[in-house]
């Protein structure tokens, strides 16, 4: 979802990545596999997840493979984003609630709770809002901070179907505005908003087959979950041009991938898969 502050830019339609050991993030105290349905790279390199299966936050030094600490929810978490001053978002679609947590000196807990009136899907952070996205029905809307609806946006616009069901919400700075993308598993497509909710562009491609988490990496470039099963992938889609290129193909035999992470100080992308009933980090490194 989140990615470090990257200098130089890396073109990742030219990169080839290398994989080196994977990361285990199940604790001693799971009562489940690990079923790690969101993350964010947070300030300093370190790894914010969203364990659907052990209803918990945990947070993760990939750099040692180190659990930090691990904060009990009281419902499963299916997305997270990050906020100003040290704080995070975590959604629960069975309480209908979004979670915030304070994320402070490599340790988590939980701060307000703030109620919505449906089961949401997918969220992120912009401006003084949050973006969150519904399935019944297929909507994106501007929620403040209370839980009051400023904006939304439904599926059919301008007789085309936006949206079906909205998976993951990114949003990046471009030039002097936020924009955000939403990937869609019904439309196969991501489409790309500015901050008030106006459609501004929508990208398909043939590898687009069931578009997952996707994260900024500079120059106008995103890297792109798809979770096809039984075999999923990461591509590269490129905004200026719409062209999308395979980054990891499914010949690498990742499994129920959904969410990508980038360090670029630790020169790394992290990619979920599942082995063994248990999801774990694969980490690829990258030059820069």
């Amino acid at each position: 979802m989140t990615s470090t502050q990257h200098s130089p830019y890396t073109d990742f339609t030219k990169e080839k990545l290398s994989r080196v050991a994977d990361i285990s993030v199940k604790s001693a105290t799971d009562g489940l596999g690990c079923s790690i349905y969101d993350m964010a790279m947070l300030p300093g390199d370190l790894l914010l997840l969203a364990d659907c299966n052990n209803q918990s936050v945990k947070l993760v030094d990939p750099a040692s493979g180190q659990l930090l600490d691990q904060l009990q929810l009281p419902g499963e978490p299916s997305r997270l984003c990050l906020l100003p001053v040290d704080r995070a978002a975590v959604i629960m679609p069975g309480k209908s609630v979004i979670q915030t947590i304070s994320v402070t000196m490599k340790k988590l807990s939980l701060q307000d709770v703030i109620t919505i009136k449906a089961a949401c899907c997918c969220i992120n952070n912009v401006n003084d809002y949050f973006v969150v996205g519904f399935e019944n029905p297929a909507k994106v809307v501007l929620i403040d901070k209370k839980g009051k609806v400023y904006k939304s946006i439904t599926a059919e616009f301008k007789n085309h179907t936006l949206f079906k069901h909205p998976k993951y919400i990114c949003v990046t700075n471009e030039n002097t505005s936020k924009v955000i993308y939403v990937s869609d598993q019904g439309t196969k497509t991501i489409t790309r908003l500015s901050e008030e909710l106006q459609v501004l562009q929508s990208f398909t491609d043939p590898l687009l087959k069931d578009p997952r988490d996707l994260v900024p990496v500079g120059g106008g470039q995103f890297l792109v979950v798809d979770y096809t099963w039984p075999l999923s992938s990461m591509n590269v889609l490129d905004v200026s041009t719409g062209q999308v290129t395979s980054l990891l193909g499914q010949k690498e035999n990742l499994s129920c991938a959904c969410c990508v992470a980038v360090s670029y100080t630790l020169g790394t992308v992290y990619v979920t898969d599942y082995i063994n009933g248990c999801d774990i980090i694969r980490q690829y490194k990258f030059k820069y």
